[in-house]
C-alpha cells in the first residue's frame, strides 16, 4: 500500500520532481559518457603514442570526476530539500490520519528510489548515446579512423556510475528521513501559513554599498586590463579580491534599493502587476543574495572554462597543423654554449648535417628523399646585429599588457640571421617559389603569428637595418610567416633573411636544423626513420658535455608526433572544458531553479488571491515569467560582464601562444549556455506555472 501511495505521488507530482529528475539524469549522462572513453577509443585506429595520451586523459578525467560527484551530490541533496519543504503539509496530513513517522519515511524512501531509478535509467540511456557521439568526435580530434561501426557499451563505466549514484541516493535518503523526523506535526500542518521573515535594509546604506560595489568592480576590471595575468606582482590577486568583494556587495545592496529605484518611476511601478512582481523579486534577492553571488561566481567559471578550453584546444591544433609541413626536423647547436667554439666534430664535417647523417645512418638515402639544412647565425655577444629592443624602441606600436609582459626582458636579445640561399632551398622543399632580395635586401621571417602585425609595423617604420655593419633594406615581402621547422609554431619571434655575402666568412651558426622529406608515406617511413636515429644517437639525445652539444643531432621531432601531441592536448582540454563547464552550469541553473520553485510553492496563496481579485491569468503568468526571468538573468549578466573582461585578457594569452583568437570558441560557449541555462529556465517557469494553476484549482 505504501509503495502504491509513493508511486502515485510521483505520477501526480512529476512536474514538481522535474528539476531533480533533470539534474540527476544530466549528471548520470555526462558521468557515464566521460567514464567510458577507454572503451570508446578501443574501436578507433589510434597509434601507440595516441593510446598513451588517451590513458593520460582518462586519468585526469577520473580525478575531475571526484569533483563532479561532490557537486552532483550537493545538488541532489539540495533538490530533495526543496521537495521536502514543498510537501510539508502533505506529510502532516499523513501523520494526522494516523500514519506513524516510520511509514512516512518509507513513502519518502520509495519516492526517492523511484525518481532516482528513473533518472539513473534515463541518464544511462542518454550517456550511452552521448558516448557514441563522443567516439566519433574523439576520432575526429585525433584525425584517426573507425574501421567499421561498433556499438560501444562500457560495463565498467556503467557499474561505476550506478555505484557512485547509489551512494548519493543513500546519503539523500538518510537526509530526507532525518529532516522529516525533526519536524513537529503543528509545523507540518501550518507549513503553508509560515512565511519567511524579510529584514528590510536602510536605503541610504544600500545606495552607498551599491556605489562602492560598482567602484570596486570597476577598479578590478581596470587593474586586470592594465596588468594582465602574466605580470609579476600582486595585481592579479588584487583584481580577484576586489571583484569578489564587489560582487558580494553588489547583490547584498541590490536587494535594499532595487524596489525603491523602480518606485521612482510611478508609471513603470504601477503598470500591470509590476508592483507585486518587484516586491516578490526584492524579497527573494534580500534573503538569497549570498547564494546568488556564489551562482554568479560559478557561472563566471563555467563560461571562462568552456571558452578558454575550446579556444586553447583550437589554437594549439591549428598551430600544430602550421608547424608540421616537413616530415621531420633535426636540431643541434654547432657553437655550443662556449663562446666562439669552432672546433670539434661539427667543424670537421664543415657544419654539414646531411654529410654526417649519411655517414652514421646506413639507410639514410633510402629513408630520406630530400633534406635542407638551415643555419641560424647571431651569437648573443655580437653587437653588430640589431636587437629586439631596437625594433620595439623605434616602432610606434600599441602593445597590449599581455604581449608587453611576454616580451619583457627580451630587449637585449639579438635578432638572428639566415642566409637567403638556404631559405629559398627550404621553400623549394615544400613547393614554394624562391624570393629575390637583390644585393642589399632582406626580409623578416616569423612563425609567431601574434607578432606578425608588430613586424609589419616595424619593417614599415624602419625600412633599413644594419647587419654586421651593412645597411639592408626591407624589400618585396617584408614579413613572411612560415614554419621554421616541425613543432616550431610560436617559437620563432623573428629571423632576418639576408644575402649570403652579408654573413661574415668564418661565422659559426649558433643553431642548425635539418628539415626532411621521407622517401615514402609518413606512416610507412617514420617508424624506420626514428628507429635508425635512435639506434645511432639515442645515447646523446638531449645531452651536452661542458657546453658542447652532440653533433649532428641533439634532438628531433616529426610531423606525426607533433600532430599526435596536439590532438591529444586538444582532446584533453576540450573534454575537461566541457565536463567542468557542464557541471558548473547545471549546478548554477539547478540552484536558481530550485530557489524559484520554492518561491512559487510558498506563494501559491498570493497568486491565487491575485486571480480572485480579478487579475487575468495572462497577467499572472507574465508576472511569474518576469520574476523568474530577472532572477535567472541577474547573476548571468554580472557573470558575463566579469567573463568579458577576463576573456579579453585570456584572448591575448591564447593569441600569444597560438596566434588565434577566441571568437569561434565564444560562439560555442554562447550556444552551450543558452541551451543548458535556458532549458532550466524554461522548465522552472513551466513547473512554477503548473504549481500556481493547481493551487488555484484547489482553492
Amino acid at each position: 500500500m505504501y509503495a502504491r501511495i509513493a508511486l502515485g505521488n510521483v505520477r501526480k507530482s512529476f512536474r514538481d520532481f522535474s528539476v531533480f529528475f533533470l539534474t540527476l539524469a544530466f549528471g548520470v549522462c555526462v558521468f557515464y559518457a566521460f567514464g567510458s572513453i577507454t572503451e570508446q577509443t578501443a574501436v578507433i585506429d589510434l597509434a601507440a603514442d595516441q593510446r598513451r595520451l588517451v590513458g593520460q586523459i582518462v586519468d585526469i578525467l577520473n580525478g575531475v570526476s571526484v569533483f563532479v560527484l561532490v557537486i552532483l551530490g550537493f545538488l541532489v541533496v539540495y533538490a530533495n530539500r526543496f521537495l521536502i519543504r514543498r510537501r510539508k503539509r502533505e506529510f502532516g496530513i499523513y501523520l494526522t490520519l494516523g500514519m506513524d513517522l516510520s511509514r512516512v519515511s518509507l513513502i519518502i524512501v520509495v519516492e526517492t528510489l523511484a525518481v532516482g531509478a528513473g533518472a539513473l535509467a534515463a541518464g544511462l540511456v542518454l550517456g550511452v548515446g552521448l558516448s557514441q557521439l563522443m567516439m566519433y568526435v574523439t576520432a575526429r580530434l585525433f584525425e584517426a579512423t573507425i574501421s567499421e561501426f561498433a556499438f560501444v557499451f562500457s560495463s565498467v563505466a556503467c557499474a561505476r556510475t550506478i555505484l557512485c549514484f547509489a551512494v548519493i541516493f543513500l546519503v539523500t535518503l538518510v537526509f530526507n528521513v532525518f529532516t522529516v523526523s525533526r519536524y513537529k506535526l503543528i509545523d507540518l500542518i501550518n507549513a503553508d501559513r509560515v512565511t519567511e521573515r524579510v529584514k528590510l535594509r536602510s536605503l541610504p546604506v544600500s545606495v552607498v554599498l551599491f556605489v562602492c560595489s560598482v567602484a570596486l568592480i570597476g577598479v578590478a576590471y581596470r587593474t586586470l586590463l592594465d596588468h594582465g595575468m602574466l605580470e609579476e606582482g600582486p595585481y592579479f590577486g588584487i583584481a580577484t579580491g576586489l571583484v569578489t568583494v564587489g560582487t558580494l556587495l553588489f547583490f547584498f545592496s541590490l536587494s535594499g534599493f532595487l524596489l525603491r529605484l523602480v518606485q521612482s518611476s510611478k508609471r513603470a511601478y504601477l503598470s500591470g502587476l509590476n508592483m507585486f512582481t518587484l516586491r516578490q523579486l526584492n524579497s527573494r534577492i534580500n534573503t538569497a543574495w549570498l547564494s546568488i553571488s556564489l551562482v554568479c561566481a560559478m557561472l563566471f567559471l563555467a563560461i571562462c572554462s568552456v571558452c578558454t578550453g575550446f579556444s586553447v584546444a583550437t589554437g594549439l591544433n591549428e598551430s600544430a597543423l602550421r608547424s608540421s609541413v616537413y616530415d621531420a626536423s633535426l636540431f643541434t647547436y654547432p657553437s655550443g654554449l662556449s663562446v666562439g667554439y669552432t672546433q670539434g666534430a661539427a667543424a670537421d664535417d664543415g657544419y654539414d648535417m646531411v654529410a654526417a647523417l649519411r655517414r652514421d645512418v646506413p639507410d639514410w638515402d633510402a629513408l630520406v628523399s630530400a633534406a635542407q639544412q638551415v643555419d641560424v647565425y647571431g651569437r648573443p655577444e655580437d653587437e653588430a646585429l640589431p636587437t629586439m629592443g631596437w625594433f620595439v624602441g623605434n616602432t610606434d606600436y600599441a602593445w597590449g599588457a599581455t604581449m608587453g609582459q611576454a616580451l619583457e626582458g627580451s630587449g637585449d636579445t639579438h635578432v638572428n640571421v639566415v642566409r637567403v640561399s638556404q631559405y629559398n632551398a627550404l621553400r623549394a622543399l615544400v613547393g614554394e617559389e624562391p624570393v629575390d632580395l637583390g644585393d642589399d635586401g632582406c626580409l623578416l621571417w616569423v612563425d609567431t603569428l601574434s607578432l606578425k602585425d608588430f613586424w609589419n609595423a616595424a619593417t614599415e617604420q624602419n625600412p633599413t637595418v644594419s647587419v654586421w655593419g651593412r645597411e639592408l633594406a626591407f624589400t618585396g615581402p617584408r614579413v613572411v610567416d612560415e614554419a621554421l621547422s616541425d613543432g616550431s609554431g610560436g617559437t620563432t619571434t623573428g629571423v632576418l633573411v639576408v644575402p649570403d655575402d652579408a654573413v661574415p666568412a668564418g661565422e659559426v651558426p649558433v643553431r642548425s636544423l635539418l628539415n626532411v622529406s621521407y622517401g615514402g608515406a609518413r606512416e610507412d617511413v617514420e617508424p624506420r626513420f626514428t628507429d635508425a636515429l635512435d639506434k645511432d644517437y639515442a645515447d646523446v639525445f638531449y645531452t651536452q658535455d661542458d657546453g658542447v652539444f652532440p653533433w649532428p643531432v641533439f634532438s628531433y621531432t616529426t610531423a606525426l608526433s607533433t600532430l599526435a601531441e596536439a590532438s591529444g592536448t586538444t582532446v584533453m582540454v576540450s573534454y575537461l572544458a566541457i565536463y567542468i563547464g557542464f557541471v558548473l552550469l547545471v549546478s548554477c541553473a539547478a540552484v536558481l531553479a530550485l530557489q524559484q520553485l520554492s518561491e512559487a510553492a510558498d506563494n501559491v496563496g498570493r497568486y491565487r488571491l491575485l486571480l480572485e481579485l480579478g487579475a487575468e491569468r495572462r497577467m499572472v503568468n507574465r508576472a511569474l515569467l518576469v520574476q523568474i526571468g530577472i532572477y535567472f538573468l541577474f547573476p548571468l549578466v554580472v557573470a558575463v560582464a566579469h567573463a568579458a573582461v577576463a576573456l579579453s585578457v585570456v584572448n591575448d594569452i591564447v593569441f600569444l601562444m597560438t596566434g588565434f583568437q577566441i571568437g569561434t570558441a565564444l560562439m560555442v560557449t554562447v550556444g552551450f549556455v543558452v541551451v543548458l541555462y535556458g532549458g532550466y529556465f524554461l522548465v522552472t517557469y513551466l513547473t512554477s506555472k503548473g504549481m500556481l494553476l493547481r493551487g488555484h484549482e484547489r482553492g
